[in-house]
């Protein structure tokens, strides 16, 4: 008793008279190396590219931060010598029409006074924050401090003589220190960077 018995074994199609049926080709597999993205017209994703927001270093806000820090120290050290000042006045009585002039007067200047101490602290509470707005308050601010300094200390020596001017000189150094510093912080790209990185990106985070 004979079975159709081949090479690789028992193959049920020969007993029955015809060969064992073949397979087609894939008709979608690709040859190795070929780039899948080409029929479409455009190349492979290359390794690494992330949209933006994705495998990025996130920047630093030591500029921004910093600025921030020395712009509100500042606003509240000029807001704590406002309200001295103030409660030093309104704690004493005027004795005569001169003293109540001169108590109008002071009490007009130190509101006046008040106004650039807030705007240093709204500044910097914006720049905590990651504002633009905050950014430019705070240039805006350094500059006019800076320039006011120093046309006020120009103004001085047009009217001192050559020996006080030497400490008019040194005393707006001093000033302008930390308006200069604050400055030069907040104009710093880092800063601007900073900021950026803070907006939401349009694609999602998962």
């Amino acid at each position: 008793m004979g079975y159709p018995h081949g090479p690789q074994g028992y193959d049920p199609y020969a007993a029955q008279g015809y060969a064992q049926p073949g397979y087609a080709p894939d008709p979608y597999a690709q040859p190795y190396g070929a780039q899948p993205y080409a029929e479409y017209g455009y190349g492979a994703p290359a390794y690494g590219a992330y949209p933006p927001g994705y495998g990025q270093p996130r920047p630093g806000g030591g500029t921004a931060i910093t600025a921030a820090v020395i712009s509100l120290l500042l606003s509240l050290i000029a807001l704590g010598g406002l309200g001295i000042a103030a409660a030093v006045i309104f704690g004493t009585e005027p004795t005569s029409a001169t003293d109540e002039a001169g108590r109008s007067e002071v009490t007009i200047g130190l509101a006046i006074g008040a106004v650039p101490s807030l705007l240093w602290f709204l500044g910097s509470i914006l720049l905590f924050r990651r504002k633009t707005a905050g950014r430019v308050l705070l240039i805006l601010l350094s500059v006019l401090a800076l320039a006011g300094t120093w046309v006020s200390v120009l103004m001085a020596l047009s009217q001192t003589s050559s020996s006080e001017a030497g400490g008019a000189i040194a005393g707006a150094l001093v000033i302008s220190f930390f308006p200069l510093i604050i400055l030069i912080l907040t104009a710093a790209p880092s800063t601007g960077r900073w900021i950026r990185a803070g907006r939401p990106t349009a694609y999602p985070h998962y």
